[in-house]
């Protein structure tokens, strides 16, 4: 048989999925957070979702009802799920499900951000203010209140503007690992 009719075969070969971009590889032991999510739309190299809500505790969140232990007084203004930007290297389009990773490395982060900047900020500037007041002789515990307040609200606002920050990096961003159903191909091997 002449080489020149002998057809190339291409064998695809699944494995997990390498992203090359120094932002995550999909490995055991590194650290990323995953949680299935529905793509609403998506835009250039970006895809907006809404994270799928898991069974937990009484089952109430699954079935849609109401309970005791989960029910939250703003359930009744909520009309709309919350979307999440993240990054889409797998192409993914609207209504596919997807799983999103990201770094638990940027979670820990994000978590002391949100709370324990704005309580070290309010409890510094309570402080500060209490001393204040006390050295011009004013024995004012409303003026250490409001100092509290400026405080708590200087960290929020401290904290926004570290994590906007923040997302300007690759490592702090949510990131579509996979398209769930979907084969993922990382290399080609020809076969004789």
């Amino acid at each position: 048989m002449s080489t020149e009719n002998k057809a190339v075969m291409i064998k695809f070969v699944a494995s997990p999925r390498r992203y090359t971009d120094d932002i995550m590889v999909n490995n055991e032991g590194n650290g990323m957070i995953e949680q299935t999510a529905t793509v609403v739309s998506v835009e250039s190299g970006y895809a907006w979702i809404i994270p799928q809500q898991q069974a937990g505790g009484c089952g109430g969140c699954a079935s849609k009802r109401s309970c005791a232990s989960t029910a939250s007084p703003f359930d009744l203004v909520r009309k709309e799920p919350q979307k999440m930007r993240v990054l889409n290297p797998s192409y993914a389009r609207p209504g596919d499900t997807v799983v999103v990773g990201m770094q638990g490395d940027a979670l820990v982060v994000y978590s002391l951000l949100a709370y324990m900047l704005p309580l070290l900020g309010m409890l510094a500037l309570a402080v500060l203010g209490r001393e204040t007041f006390a050295f011009f002789g004013i024995a004012n515990e409303l003026g250490t209140v409001f100092s509290g307040l400026v405080g708590l609200l200087g960290g929020l606002r401290l904290a926004n503007l570290i994590s906007l920050r923040s997302l300007q990096s690759a490592d702090f961003q949510p990131v579509i690992l996979r398209v769930v159903g979907q084969p993922i191909f990382s290399g080609l091997q020809h076969i004789a």
